[in-house]
């Protein structure tokens, strides 16, 4: 059977939708030019150090500064901020455009912080790994702010959802000889 990578690509995309994956919105400045984007690939890497990644299309309009960029801020929303996800995953915004009506200031590392949003996560660029069409951004943890430990939202089957109640512990029934 002879599958072409795109359908590959799409077969991966359809499968990939089982899977909630974390929302983040990462963020990096240099001077006066900022940016933002929501991503859908964040993970804790390493404890010691402190290590986090998340992926960057090539293409997208952060790429060349995050990449350039010394620090960049990782902030967790939650369900109820979800509009904030769907603001900076709008491509094509000006840097003024994805900050105009956002609240924000930049912390002493140079990163904007969106100030809604309770977790946030600041780093010192540690590594990056170039693969396929995206770059592998690794990040050594300098600073979290934790406001509260509520859950973040996660993405599902194109949609934002968030932590439903837990699954019961189905112990594994074990027959006793006897």
């Amino acid at each position: 059977m002879n599958v072409s990578k795109q359908d590959n690509a799409e077969s991966l995309k359809e499968a990939m939708r089982q899977l909630p994956f974390p929302v983040a919105i990462a963020t990096a400045a240099i001077g006066k030019e900022k940016r933002g984007i929501t991503i859908g690939s964040f993970t804790s890497l390493s404890l010691s150090p402190p290590l986090i990644s998340f992926n960057i299309d090539h293409e997208a309009q952060i790429h060349p500064l995050i990449s350039r960029a010394t620090h960049y801020a990782v902030h967790l929303p939650q369900p109820e901020q979800s509009s904030l996800c769907d603001h900076f995953a709008i491509s094509g915004q000006t840097s003024e455009e994805q900050f105009e009506d956002v609240d924000y200031f930049r912390s002493s590392y140079g990163s904007p912080i969106l100030r809604a949003i309770p977790t946030i996560i600041q780093c010192r660029s540690y590594e990056k790994v170039k693969a396929g069409d995206h770059t592998i951004m690794i990040g050594e943890v300098v600073e979290v702010e934790q406001r509260n430990s509520r859950p973040s939202v996660l993405y599902y089957d194109r949609s934002y959802r968030s932590i439903g109640p837990s699954v019961p512990d189905k112990k594994p029934k074990v027959k006793r000889a006897g």
